[in-house]
């Protein structure tokens, strides 16, 4: 029962996601409202503070700053509207730098490879080969990450804003998931007697870390 329930609801995220892409890139490209496209930009960053409010130990002081945050938002709403650009530019390239930053941090110091504490929390015990395995796919997701960030930085201050809108509302999500898919193919191959699992395990090995 649970299964179908989880397809389902991954099913909704992702029509949802793919509407939301749509109309922000139509917004960027085909300017519509100026009050559209600066709700359209808030949503991401919206979401995220929320999130953060539901996860921080000091809920009082997120609230006061999301709330400061809203009154620098109302002062400052013309603004937002003839830029809304801006702000989904910051949220595509912040939250490409941020993950290359986190996948590729885990690669020195001494640390455990972050794909290799996904497996572990999926696996338990891990053997040498699947270690050196995930490490590398640690530095893959990295190279990707950093990637993205430096295409969006090019192509937006570039001038060219509607190929920057392809890449970070449309490209993105699929390259991410070809990502998967490649990943996952080119696991199937190098360790084939190993218990595969799939993107919906990968996710959730994700959420059971950051959670």
């Amino acid at each position: 029962m649970r299964a179908p329930r989880s397809r389902a609801w991954v099913a909704l995220a992702v029509l949802l996601s793919a509407g939301f892409a749509l109309l922000a890139h139509f917004a960027i490209v085909d300017e519509l409202t100026p009050t559209v496209g600066a709700l359209l930009s808030l949503i991401p960053v919206t979401a995220l503070a929320l999130y953060a409010v539901r996860r921080s130990r000091h809920r009082a002081a997120a609230l006061v700053a999301i709330l400061a945050f809203g009154a620098l938002l109302w002062m400052g709403w013309g603004t937002l509207q003839r830029h809304f650009p801006d702000l989904f530019f910051v949220e595509h390239a912040g939250a490409n730098l941020v993950l290359a930053f986190v996948f590729g941090r885990t690669l020195f110091g001494g640390r455990e490879a972050l794909c290799t504490r996904f497996a572990r929390l999926l696996h338990g015990t891990l053997p040498v080969e699947v270690e050196r395995y995930s490490r590398r796919v640690t530095a893959a997701w990295t190279i990707f990450f950093a990637t993205l960030f430096a295409l969006s930085c090019t192509l937006y201050f570039g001038g060219f804003l509607a190929a920057w809108s392809v890449l970070a509302n449309i490209l993105s999500p699929i390259l991410i998931v070809a990502m998967f898919m490649v990943e996952y193919a080119i696991r199937h191959r190098v360790l084939p007697q190993w218990e595969r699992v799939g993107l919906l395990g990968g996710i959730r090995a994700f959420s059971r870390h950051f959670g």
